[in-house]
């Protein structure tokens, strides 16, 4: 008779994330706790049921974490996402603040989060930083390009500068493009 495998955890779960994920998923979220989305087989029906999807407490969703990697600590995760969402959104309203981004321009230089990235990146008309298959290492990319260019104004505070310079790009930009990164764009 063939074993069967049960699955660890459950949707709300709440969990601690290992300290040392291994070498593969190093730069991933660690030693922080999280609640459980679903497993791979809740959300996609595959039958894998030892790799997870998490709301990762200042991170949001975050896949793929496996199994030996989460510690339960209670079954309560359902209240904890909903106060980490809404932490979440004044650190997003604050962040993507145009006024916020250039008051602050040499933190966001060194600690840029993604939403001063999106709101910088809307100025030049640009949609997607992701590019047409939503690859990391092209929004990182178009990530780094976009602090190079804004470089000196949010070093200088320069917001109606950088603003003056973003309308300059839209009117020079060619149409249908709207990556920086992504040469296949409009292909």
């Amino acid at each position: 008779m063939k074993d069967l495998k049960v699955q660890k955890f459950h949707k709300n779960d709440h969990v601690m994330i290992a300290k040392d994920l291994g070498k593969q998923m190093a730069h991933f979220p660690s030693g922080i706790d999280a609640v459980v989305i679903g497993s791979y087989n809740d959300q996609f029906g595959s039958g894998d049921i030892e790799n997870y999807t998490l709301y990762v407490n200042g991170h949001g969703e975050v896949s793929w974490y496996e199994e030996w990697q989460l510690t339960l600590i209670d079954n309560n995760g359902e209240k904890l996402i909903e106060n980490w969402k809404n932490k979440e959104k004044v650190i997003a309203n604050r962040e993507s603040d145009i006024n916020w981004i250039f008051k602050h321009g040499k933190y966001v230089l060194s600690h840029a989060s993604g939403y001063s990235i999106e709101s910088l990146a809307a100025c030049i008309g640009m949609t997607n930083m992701w590019g047409s298959k939503g690859e990391g290492f092209v929004y990182y990319e178009n990530a780094m390009y976009l602090l190079s260019l804004a470089k000196t104004f949010l070093e200088n505070g320069d917001r109606i500068g950088w603003l003056s310079f973003c309308d300059n790009i839209k009117e020079n930009k060619p149409q249908n493009t709207n990556y920086i990164g992504d040469k296949n764009a409009d292909k």
